[in-house]
């Protein structure tokens, strides 16, 4: 089993975990990680190690994985980003040759329901998983860490830009209110990354935001924001 090579399909759903794993949870005691193995029958350790690989992929990151990933996984890696920004990547499941196909059943997978779901929704709700264990849970501007607080927002709004709507680095977790602000342009993200406060907010508002709030955001341990995003946004709507 150790030497049996990886296919497609199970990189893909590797990858799937990979992203809505924070990475202190990548490892072979992780009880996806172990449901995964064992739907593909592979080792928990084997399965995390791929996952620990593919970080060496993303660009967006300072911390990488191994270095050692293969032509294969970088094939997927791209594949997988391209079909999530298309919204097709739960609609079109794995969309390999179905000779290469383990034989388990990919509903049951981390973050699957597609007889409740359609594929935007679905593809919107792994966005948000991805942007929150990205963050690893909490907000950037306060570091509030109760789920039901959070929101994984578009940094350029959704209808801005379609092609951002479920890119990662398009995202970011902000509790409830601070969200709210940021949508209405009442809060921005300056050059050094600095938590900027509009005019029309009063100043006991901002008073007591600023006291709940870092000076800057922290930023995600990968899936980067590009400063750009935030600098369209800035320029943008905030005033």
């Amino acid at each position: 089993m150790a030497g049996r090579p990886w296919i497609r399909s199970e990189l893909f759903e590797a990858l799937r975990l990979y992203g809505v794993t924070p990475f202190g949870k990548i490892h072979s005691r992780n009880p996806d990680i172990i449901g995964l193995a064992m739907a593909i029958k592979r080792t928990p350790s084997a399965v995390a190690l791929k996952m620990v690989n593919f970080a060496s992929l993303d660009p967006t990151i300072e911390q990488v994985g191994m270095s050692n990933a293969s032509k294969l996984d970088r094939e997927v890696w791209n594949e997988f980003f391209e079909k999530l920004v298309d919204e097709k990547i739960v609609e079109e499941k794995v969309g390999f040759n179905e000779s290469e196909a383990p034989q388990f059943d990919y509903a049951e997978l981390p973050g699957l329901n597609v007889s409740v779901l359609t594929s935007r929704r679905i593809n919107q709700e792994y966005f948000r998983r991805l942007v929150l264990a990205s963050y690893d849970a909490r907000c950037a501007a306060t570091g509030v860490d109760a789920p039901e607080l959070l929101v994984a927002g578009h940094i350029i709004p959704w209808s801005d830009n379609e092609s951002l709507r479920t890119n990662p680095s398009n995202g970011i977790c902000l509790n409830n209110l601070f969200d709210k602000a940021f949508d209405r342009g009442l809060v921005a993200i300056g050059e050094n990354l600095e938590i900027l406060y509009s005019q029309r907010l009063p100043a006991e508002t901002v008073r007591i935001m600023k006291s709940i709030a870092f000076d800057k955001i922290r930023l995600p341990s990968r899936f980067r924001p590009d400063t750009q995003f935030f600098e369209y946004h800035r320029t943008t709507y905030f005033v």
